[in-house]
């Protein structure tokens, strides 16, 4: 078993590292360059991380209404890692 190098020598990979590192950079391609759907001023957001916003604003959410509730004054010193 040995380390073989993946883009080395191949220009097409050579190029794509190239664009990557720019991009990683900051550079930006040029809008008429970019397909119409990321030609928008923001991008488009995935549903992970749609999901992942919201799970955290409800759980701020709970947090805050927990701490209001009559019964927190009683349980916090029981499980002082509520709410967690």
């Amino acid at each position: 078993l040995r380390w073989t190098p993946g883009h080395e020598g191949i220009k097409g990979n050579e190029l794509a590292d190239t664009e990557a590192k720019k991009a990683a950079e900051g550079d930006t391609s040029a809008p008429n360059l970019l397909p119409q759907v990321l030609r928008r001023k923001s991008l488009p957001i995935s549903t992970s991380a749609l999901k992942q916003a919201y799970r955290t604003r409800i759980k701020r959410q709970w947090q805050t209404e927990w701490k209001q509730s009559p019964r927190y004054e009683r349980t916090k010193n029981i499980d002082r890692k509520l709410p967690s």
